[in-house]
């Protein structure tokens, strides 16, 4: 594989997005540019902390992702098929089952290290936690414009759902929830 660079990673997602079996093609791509996490780490060295859109439009969101050790991300759905690799630190995805009475309950969790690539559907339902020392770091890509999709976030404390929005996340944002 080629070196990385956000560019030539942006340009290939765009034209995945586009081709038939994009689902498919692109888990195969993030494979292949995860072999080489270090590569990833290289170029995002010195970004500003949080999360970054590095491309979006109709047909494809690229985010680099960051949590900050002992975080955990509400549980919520993104109506749209994803690939997460991680190129630092140690994520946990605790994945969810909707159930009868809107709320949710859970159905497994999936850890992903260094080089560790995971797709998730668009019924998904996860929260993630970063579970190493370090901040975890990460590439994300949906087939989809992630920003314009009607979303929702669950509490799973309350066993409620709500809208996927600023004031809701912020809400549910707590350390260790899982």
């Amino acid at each position: 594989m080629p070196e990385f660079t956000v560019e030539s990673f942006v340009q290939d997602m765009r034209s995945i997005a586009v081709a038939p079996d994009a689902t498919r093609n692109l888990r195969t791509y993030m494979d292949k540019v995860f072999t080489n996490p270090t590569a990833i780490a290289a170029t995002f060295e010195g970004s500003q902390p949080g999360d970054i859109i590095l491309f979006e439009d109709d047909t494809v969101s690229v985010w680099r992702t960051s949590f900050e050790p002992g975080v955990s991300v509400p549980a919520h759905d993104h109506q749209l098929s994803a690939v997460i690799g991680v190129y630092r630190g140690q994520e946990r995805n605790d994945f969810f089952e909707a159930d009868p009475n809107g709320g949710v309950r859970r159905s497994g969790e999936v850890t992903l290290g260094v080089g560790d690539v995971l797709s998730i559907g668009p019924n998904a339902i996860h929260a993630v936690t970063c579970v190493s020392q370090e901040p975890c770091l990460g590439l994300h890509v949906y087939l989809g414009n992630l920003t314009e999709v009607e979303r929702t976030l669950f509490d799973i404390d309350n066993r409620t759902s709500m809208p996927f929005d600023d004031a809701n996340y912020n809400e549910l944002m707590s350390a260790d929830r899982f």
